[in-house]
């Protein structure tokens, strides 16, 4: 018996072709707007609507519907929804869940340069947990003293921060281990499952959107949503969630519409990014976005940290490159050594 003939795959839609036109011509602009904006316009919305686990639960369903209506009218590529898969997933999907419900908890209490503080520590603990768990050699003296400076800047910031919350730092540290066990094993359970890019996006904010009660009812945002909702015109609310919440009007929709168009937006975008530039070109314009979230952030509102924090968030954007490049001179040394494959 011979090999079996391989289907022909069908030929793209008109609607596909001119949205990868698209993509491949306002990418790098569009996701740089979507990037350097993102974690301020989710500021924005947070302090109109303090409630993250709601916010992010309509950035999850708006994106998942989106989505799914394109893969219906074929205009991208989606997986259709296998249970086999989606119990595949639904483990890494928690760690994805957890990783942006503790992102906008550290926006709520916090300011942007504080999560961006803590978001540049991932390289260190990443690297540590590759050298101590995984066995993998540990970094060149040049790539440990980028992880250092790293952390310098970290800890520069946090004495310099005006805006210090016991509670912001400490969802800050959880966010930190969350984000770091998805660096570390996402890639790896994503990678046996097979689905297609578009097919991933769909599943991980579908299943999202589904554990959104459960983790809002566990927080305490569940309660405090319902208090809001009952509660008499001018009626005090006892809830840290629920402070100074202004009506359901343009004030809080407004914020986060904008929020749920600028994360479908960083999706579409970031696939037309990588198809047109290289690995280290997509690495610098990510570095520019921090530079650029800082600058807007700061110009925007007085949300933002002291002068003296955000030289400090400067130093570890800057460390952070020098550590990418660092590590990827290691990667090439050690491909050339005797018995590498």
């Amino acid at each position: 018996m011979g090999p079996p003939k391989e289907v022909p795959k069908p030929e793209p839609s008109g609607a596909y072709v001119l949205l990868l036109v698209c993509m491949r011509g306002a990418g790098a602009p569009a996701y740089a707007t979507c990037s350097s904006t993102l974690s301020v316009v989710n500021k924005w919305a947070l302090l109109a609507l303090p409630f993250p686990g709601v916010v992010t639960a309509c950035q999850f369903l708006t994106t998942a519907v989106v989505v799914y209506f394109l893969g219906k009218f074929r205009v991208v590529d989606v997986d259709a929804f296998r249970w086999e898969k989606l119990k595949a997933m639904a483990p890494i999907n928690v760690v994805f869940y957890l990783a942006i419900f503790t992102n906008g908890q550290v926006l709520t209490y916090s300011t942007v340069e504080t999560f961006i503080a803590f978001r540049s520590l991932t390289p260190l603990l990443v690297s540590g947990v590759d050298t101590l768990v995984r066995g993998e050699a540990p970094p060149s003296r040049r790539t440990a003293a980028c992880l250092l400076l790293i952390a310098l800047g970290a800890v520069s910031y946090a004495r310099d921060d005006a805006n210090f919350s016991v509670r912001g730092y400490a969802w800050a540290c959880v966010y930190l281990v969350v984000i770091v066990t998805e660096m570390v094993y996402a890639k790896h359970v994503t990678a046996t499952i097979n689905l297609s890019t578009w097919g991933l996006v769909l599943y991980q904010n579908a299943i999202a959107v589904a554990l959104w009660p459960l983790a809002s009812f566990l927080s305490g945002e569940f309660r405090a949503l319902s208090l809001l909702l009952n509660a008499k015109p001018g009626e005090p609310l006892d809830s840290p969630f629920a402070r100074d919440v202004p009506p359901l009007g343009l004030s809080t929709l407004v914020p986060l519409a904008t929020s749920c168009v600028l994360a479908i937006g960083i999706s579409f975008s970031a696939w037309g990014t990588r198809s047109v530039i290289s690995a280290t070109q997509f690495t610098v314009l990510g570095v520019a976005c921090k530079l650029a979230t800082v600058a807007i952030n700061v110009l925007a509102w007085s949300h933002h940290a002291s002068l003296g924090a955000q030289a400090s968030i400067v130093l570890c954007i800057v460390a952070s490159v020098l550590y990418q490049q660092s590590a990827k001179r290691d990667r090439a040394a050690a491909k050339t050594l005797p018995g590498a494959h």
